[in-house]
């Protein structure tokens, strides 16, 4: 029997309390995109209902700011033997003993990875002890915590991750670049960590169904498909399933995943040489070439007779 295929995402609020620069899904305390209860729990029913599901996470806005409504929906997806995880900036820390209790809540609900996302961005809204304290006090949890560290020319978090010293001892640590996507479209260009087009970002690092806080079923969760119009779906109106078959349907996403990006490159260089990604030669990852691409609703457009020439020849062989 098949390993179960899906990791899915749950962001069911915008509400947050920091107001990120670089937030690719626009979070602030007077966000008010949101999937009602109501809704969430039929789609907890179709998730746990469907045997390709392997994992689901919360996301927001920031998840805790809803404690109790967080903790039940995670109880409920690692009941029933899925994969349960969760991103928080951390702003609950504000004690040891706060710290601690709410990772207990944590393990108790069978949470076992919490993803903190903090760094230069998230600091003037989350002070570093609050960060301290919860990754002490996860020593003596069953719950293994990530952080996750957003970096941008300026804003490096050198001096914060040095500030959280011996706190970090065990700890993975992930710095990954900002993208311009979201909030983040109005940084300075220059804040921008490009790099030239290599082999590895023509193409997809990963997929994952995502119930978006807008209502939006997107096929993935990179912040720069919030950008586009590439969606599988709205919530409360396709199932979960309908959605993965809009995925495996879509003439666009299944070249992606066959050929990789640098077969819309060509085919938009070959009608529209002037296209942002006919232009591009150094971006940030794969996931801002992949925006460059389905963004581009006009070249898209173009490329429509290539679309349809590949899976005539694909149904011919």
């Amino acid at each position: 029997m098949a390993e179960p295929r899906w990791s899915v995402g749950i962001n069911f609020d915008a509400k947050c309390n920091a107001r990120c620069a670089h937030c690719c899904v626009s979070s602030s305390p007077d966000a008010t995109a949101n999937l009602d209860d109501e809704l969430v729990d039929r789609i907890l029913d179709e998730l746990l209902d469907d045997p390709n599901v392997r994992e689901i996470g919360l996301t927001g806005g920031e998840p805790l700011l809803r404690r109790a409504r967080a903790m039940s929906v995670i109880a409920r997806i690692t009941t029933s033997g899925r994969v349960a995880s969760c991103v928080t900036n951390g702003f609950w820390g504000v004690t040891s003993r706060a710290a601690d209790r709410v990772l207990a809540e944590f393990e108790e609900a069978g949470l076992r990875r919490l993803t903190l996302s903090y760094d230069d961005f998230h600091s003037p809204y989350v002070k570093p002890q609050r960060i301290r304290n919860i990754l002490d006090a996860a020593r003596d949890r069953r719950v293994e915590v990530i952080l996750n560290v957003c970096v941008s020319r300026s804003l490096d978090s050198r001096a914060l991750l040095a500030e959280l010293g011996e706190s970090l001892h065990g700890i993975q640590v992930t710095q990954f670049p900002v993208v311009p996507a979201g909030e983040a479209r109005s940084l300075p260009d220059d804040e921008f960590h490009r790099r030239p087009i290599t082999r590895g970002m023509l193409h997809c690092p990963g997929n994952q169904v995502i119930f978006h806080n807008d209502g939006s079923i997107y096929p993935c969760c990179s912040p720069p498909i919030f950008d586009t119009r590439m969606t599988l779906g709205r919530a409360g109106e396709q199932s979960f399933r309908e959605a993965v078959d809009a995925f495996e349907r879509n003439a666009l996403l299944g070249i992606m995943q066959r050929e990789g990006f640098q077969w819309f490159i060509d085919a938009i260089r070959s009608v529209a040489p002037a296209a942002p990604a006919a232009q591009a030669t150094e971006v940030v990852s794969a996931c801002e070439l992949c925006s460059l691409i389905f963004r581009d609703e006009t070249s898209l457009a173009l490329i429509r007779p290539q679309v349809d020439e590949y899976w005539a020849a694909v149904r011919a062989s």
